[in-house]
């Protein structure tokens, strides 16, 4: 499920760390002065595909 900016409603791409509050690219831009304090979320989906792939991998050795 696609997250939406807290603030527009958009499509988000960014996040607070540790938290659940998500920010469109221009609301980020806007209301942050500097991006590196979020998370991009393509880069946590990317994270989190690669621990899946890796848990199944080895659910099947074990099978």
């Amino acid at each position: 499920m696609k997250k939406k900016c807290i603030i527009c409603g958009r499509t988000a791409s960014y996040r607070i760390k540790d938290s659940s509050e998500f920010y469109c690219e221009e609301c980020a831009k806007e209301h942050f002065n500097d991006l590196s304090f979020l998370q991009k979320l393509a880069e946590l989906d990317m994270k989190a595909k690669a621990l899946k792939d890796f848990i199944e991998s080895h659910e099947n050795e074990l099978t």
